[in-house]
């Protein structure tokens, strides 16, 4: 009997350390900005990779960063508001320093969005 509580035990504890070890893995991969739902990194120009490191890490603390993607937001006042109301959420972790670096990336990826709408519809009359 002593035997197989140790080995449920032992078996507990295996699996406890892959479930830690996979949210170590998930949160270091998406500081750094692998996740696959995010840009890479290295497409971006210089000054805007700093901000999306810091936006993958803040944002995807408390949502998948398709929240963001998926969003069709493109307006920028919208963002001040939006990331204003994020900062605001117990637990988020963002700063008042990060809302503005935050918000840097997001205007970015908007007029990014913005200039492939138009670049579409110019192309489709």
């Amino acid at each position: 009997m002593r035997t197989r509580i140790a080995l449920l035990l032992l078996a507990a504890l295996v699996c406890l350390d892959l479930v830690v070890s996979a949210c170590g893995a998930t949160t270091t991969t998406s500081i750094l900005g692998d996740r696959s739902e995010g840009a890479d990194p290295s497409a971006l120009p210089a000054d805007v990779q700093a901000s999306y490191r810091v936006f993958v890490q803040r944002c995807s603390k408390c949502h998948a960063l398709a929240r963001v993607y998926e969003s069709g937001i493109t307006d920028d006042d919208y963002w001040v508001r939006y990331v204003a109301r994020m900062r605001r959420q117990p637990g988020s972790g963002i700063s008042k320093g990060d809302e503005s670096v935050i918000l840097h990336y997001l205007f970015y990826y908007s007029a990014q969005k913005r200039d492939a709408g138009s670049s579409t519809t110019a192309s489709n009359p």
